[in-house]
């Protein structure tokens, strides 16, 4: 694997926010509706989802554009703005809207953009977006689902039960604030508290290598990712990693590249829950210099990682996270 090369798919996938997979339209009845979507009676009514897991693991979902679908959107906590596959954007007949930068792991590039006037995932609908249009092969999905749809919502990623929820924030239960950073009991639930940077949540209390960092949840992202001044930290705690860390080369979808290392990540902890990570990307990245966090230590937690737990729930506008802890050690089964 030593100078192997990784694409942006495999390694970062959802950094940057592109992703396609072409599909045939439909027309968006009420009733004829995919199989896997259970349909709701009126707009915002709490609706799950059966989800898929694309080439990447990462959770897609159905989701309507202009009354057309189903279409597999990428369910990704780490993009901004929803992006939209080249393909689907010409089958639901959108018209270029101006040119707009969008920001991938290595710099930002040009994006045609196109409105939507309703997008819906279940009974939750939103209004007059504006989306990157991308070619399918940069995602691996018709889309993408980010922020500006899921903002303001609860949304429930369950991994053994392949389903994705979403509602109105402030419905869900909430588990031990908490509650002296540990679990009480196997499978306990955990809700730890976080804030926005950036756009993105960030946990307050995570920890690797025996330091604080700024971790966000990049539920697009294949593999978790950290940046060099956490690999700083973390030989300082483990010197003998760097005998394990492997050189390889992370490849965005446009073809460029950066070096990168691979290798364990020691003491990760998201709201005092152990995890065991035996692989992740070491890397300075594009998005770390927008967010002006080269310097401080910073990791963005992949599907890899979040798939660990049996479902982590997002409530975005209360800036609370829960996680459900598998029985198990928490380990992202990767050496």
């Amino acid at each position: 694997m030593s100078g192997g090369d990784w694409s942006r798919r495999s390694v970062a996938a959802a950094i940057a926010a592109f992703a396609a997979f072409e599909r045939a339209a439909a027309q968006d009845t009420g009733t004829r509706i995919a199989p896997s979507v259970k349909a709701a009676e009126a707009p915002e009514a709490p609706t799950v989802l059966e989800t898929a897991f694309d080439q990447a693991r990462r959770l897609a979902v159905p989701v309507f554009i202009n009354g057309r679908g189903p279409f597999e959107f990428v369910v990704d906590t780490g993009s901004n703005r929803s992006v939209i596959a080249e393909e689907v954007a010409d089958v639901c007949g959108l018209k270029p809207d101006g040119v707009e930068s969008v920001h991938g792991i290595l710099s930002a590039e040009p994006a045609t953009m196109v409105r939507v006037s309703r997008m819906r995932a279940g009974g939750v609908v939103s209004a007059d977006l504006r989306l990157p249009r991308v070619t399918r092969a940069r995602v691996g999905a018709d889309g993408i689902l980010g922020l500006d749809m899921l903002r303001d919502r609860r949304i429930v990623l369950n991994f053994p039960n392949q389903t994705f929820e979403i509602e109105q924030s402030g419905t869900g239960i909430t588990h031990g604030i908490e509650r002296n950073s540990r679990l009480e009991a196997p499978g306990r639930p955990v809700t730890v508290t976080a804030r926005f940077r950036s756009g993105q949540l960030v946990i307050i209390d995570a920890r690797a290598a025996g330091v604080p960092v700024t971790a966000f949840l990049d539920s697009g992202s294949q593999v978790t990712v950290a940046n060099r001044a956490l690999r700083a930290d973390a030989l300082r705690a483990r010197p003998e990693l760097a005998q394990r860390l492997i050189h390889s080369t992370l490849i965005s979808a446009t073809g460029q590249q950066a070096p990168a290392e691979f290798g364990p990540l020691p003491g990760l902890e998201i709201g005092g829950i152990d995890i065991v990570t035996r692989f992740i990307a070491y890397a300075d990245l594009h998005i770390f210099d927008l967010w002006d966090l080269r310097d401080r230590p910073t990791v963005l937690i992949g599907v890899d990682v979040l798939r660990r737990f049996d479902q982590v729930a997002f409530d975005f506008a209360r800036k609370l996270i829960t996680f459900w802890p598998t029985r198990g050690r928490l380990d992202n089964g990767q050496g």
